[in-house]
């Protein structure tokens, strides 16, 4: 047996070196400790959002480029992703604003189409499946049409309980002309933050609780009838909101049938606050649905913050992983804001050359190594109880974990976010494996056996 590692740190990228075994256990080092036994289920994947604006920025790219950048995320030679996130209408990372019906009160929905995607949204999406049609595609509304709302505008304003039916049939049909095209949607979620309304600064929708359950429910029963198994995601917002989702699940048992998953944010709070939810549901399912780079805050070196999340996130049993916008421009745009989030790359709109962020490179080590179908091992050894808003202000310590491929290769990622080095041991096979993991950096050992 053999082990590499492979290191991102202030001079390096992905720097390889072996690791080799002894039969001593040193003292004064850092165990990591891993559990004997995976998570529940097999891991889905990592991925990205292709918003509005992402796909337009693609859609810019010369075609040989652009096949040569999206061969990198989508292949097992780059990233590897396996999971995509898809706007269901017009979203705040759009070039305009728009939902698939914007007739008042079509609760027919004969005026119902998708054609504004078909400029370059569904062109861009189809050349990622012609690259990977495994991809697991799934999509969240920022909005209902405005007229199924308070305020009859997409921007802003609380959804009204008497369309819960009619918007059930608008997602469903949402997802029958997305597969005409073939992109098959394999979950949905019932609203992107629906605690969020943002100063009505772009699509939004607020939901009520027990609304937000009865449509779930609806939802599923309408899927149901069209035979299709398109997985909900309940919630699809931050951690700070763990109490309302005990609400529901309390208040409608139903929804563990219904939905059984809830979707996460990074944004506010900290991750922890799922453990209480998963204390009290152990077989509720997790994704983390969104959370990316900000363009002017350590844009392209902030590798550890993503690399921690990402492990707390796995040793918490969270399905998929996916970030935010998969490409912007140098100002973060096109956007309707303004707004400056930062995507996973940036193509400057004016040389054209390509950028790439410090979630691009944590992205590099855990999706890269980590594959579809791979078993997830919790492993200890890391903080506790940290807002990653706040990052890097709070107390920081190494975070690791642990995963078996289905080829038989077990990873072990280790996350220094410390300004000076850490030295390591994992108990492996029999022999002692010493790592030396140095200041800001992430490192993947990967053992082949």
């Amino acid at each position: 047996m053999k082990a590499i590692q492979y290191t991102t740190a202030e001079r390096f990228f992905m720097r390889k070196t072996e690791v080799f075994p002894s039969d001593i256990e040193s003292s004064g080092v850092l165990k990591i400790k891993t559990d004997t036994n995976p998570v529940k289920e097999p891991f889905i994947g990592f991925g990205a959002a292709l918003t509005g604006s992402s796909c337009y920025m693609l859609n810019q790219m010369e075609p040989e480029a652009r096949q040569s950048f999206l061969k990198d995320l989508y292949t097992d030679s780059g990233l590897d992703l396996q999971v995509g996130r898809i706007p269901i209408g017009s979203c705040d990372y759009s070039a305009e604003l728009y939902s698939y019906d914007d007739v008042k009160e079509d609760t027919d929905l004969k005026f119902f189409s998708v054609k504004k995607d078909e400029a370059y949204i569904i062109p861009m999406i189809q050349e990622v499946v012609g690259i990977n049609p495994d991809i697991f595609w799934f999509s969240s509304p920022w909005s209902p049409p405005g007229w199924m709302k308070t305020g009859d505008s997409m921007c802003g304003g609380y959804m009204r309980e008497k369309y819960i039916d009619c918007y059930a049939r608008y997602m469903v049909k949402f997802i029958e002309e997305y597969e005409k095209h073939g992109i098959k949607i394999s979950a949905v979620t019932p609203q992107n933050e629906p605690h969020a309304e943002q100063d009505a600064r772009y699509p939004t929708c607020i939901w009520h609780p027990e609304t937000e359950a009865k449509f779930i429910l609806e939802l599923r029963k309408k899927l149901n009838e069209a035979g299709r198994n398109t997985q909900i995601w309940m919630h699809d917002h931050g951690f700070e909101k763990w109490s309302k989702i005990l609400w529901c699940l309390k208040e409608y048992p139903e929804l563990m049938k219904a939905c059984g998953s809830v979707a996460f944010h990074y944004y506010d709070h900290c991750i922890e606050m799922t453990d209480i939810i998963r204390e009290k549901y152990p077989d509720i399912r997790f994704h983390f649905t969104e959370g990316g780079p900000r363009l002017y805050d350590n844009y392209a070196t902030d590798w550890c913050k993503w690399g921690i999340m990402m492990a707390k996130a796995l040793n918490r049993g969270f399905l998929s992983f996916t970030g935010w916008n998969l490409l912007l421009d140098e100002t973060g745009g096109p956007n309707i804001g303004p707004f400056f989030c930062g995507g996973l790359a940036t193509l400057d709109s004016q040389t054209k050359e390509l950028s790439y962020s410090g979630q691009y490179r944590a992205l590099r080590h855990f999706s890269g190594f980590i594959k579809k179908n791979a078993r997830i091992y919790p492993a200890q050894a890391g903080i506790q109880g940290m807002n990653m808003s706040g990052f890097p202000r709070n107390s920081i310590d190494v975070e690791v974990c642990a995963a078996e491929n289905e080829n038989g290769n077990f990873v072990l990622q280790v996350i220094n976010a410390n300004s000076s080095k850490a030295q390591l041991q994992y108990f492996y096979q029999g022999k002692w494996w010493y790592i030396e993991s140095l200041p800001n950096s992430l490192s993947t050992i990967v053992f082949d056996s």
